[in-house]
């Protein structure tokens, strides 16, 4: 790569990180082409040479790179789970995992991003985001089937898990951080994650198979 080339994808680079701090600050629609502009101290019109489809683009990419950065810190491995308790203890080190990527800045504001412009994405974009959540629902499903106690529940009761696994999930983390909108996980929210987690594994059923 030149030093020509190095150089623009740096430009671009800054324009994406000014323009994600502007849009969580102040919104999508309240933040201007000449804001971004001037806070990446380049010319009226040269965004449109990073980016031809302008602050639409921006957005897109934005949403692009926090979803992909955020999906590959999560790890997910049951092989080593012997017990339904194993399972449980995985599945809360498995979200703790996840809160811990809101604690960095990009990860936060991306996301935040995500969800209060989610109208304003492009329809490739939007179902793009269907299927990622869609193929996180089926890697849980298929990374269950490692677990000892799970082995014997179908596909499709594994499939049926996972996705209520992700509904859990999902509203702890709009509840913290849209509704109350803190990053600091309370002690109440994170201790009624487990019987919601038990329930979902249905205990008693399973510890007969065992």
């Amino acid at each position: 790569m030149s030093k020509r080339e190095v150089k623009s994808d740096q430009q671009r680079e800054k324009i994406i990180t000014i323009s994600r701090e502007m849009f969580a600050e102040h919104g999508y629609e309240a933040t201007t082409t000449r804001m971004i502009n001037q806070a990446a101290g380049i010319s009226e019109g040269s965004l449109y040479y990073y980016f031809p489809h302008g602050k639409h683009e921006i957005l897109d990419t934005i949403v692009y790179q926090g979803i992909v950065n955020r999906m590959s810190q999560v790890k997910m491995s049951f092989s080593e789970c012997m017990s339904i308790t194993d399972v449980e203890e995985r599945l809360m080190a498995i979200f703790q995992a996840i809160w811990r990527i809101f604690q960095d800045d990009e990860n936060y504001q991306s996301f935040m991003i995500t969800i209060h412009e989610r109208m304003l994405l492009s329809d490739n974009q939007a179902n793009w985001l269907l299927k990622v959540l869609d193929s996180l629902v089926v890697e849980i499903a298929v990374k269950l089937k490692q677990a000892e106690p799970l082995r014997k529940m179908s596909d499709e009761q594994r499939q049926a898990t996972a996705q209520v696994i992700i509904s859990i999930f999902q509203k702890v983390i709009y509840d913290e951080l849209l509704i109350k909108n803190t990053r600091k996980l309370s002690a109440k929210m994170k201790a009624s994650i487990l019987p919601q987690l038990q329930i979902v594994l249905n205990v008693n059923d399973l510890q007969k198979t065992e």
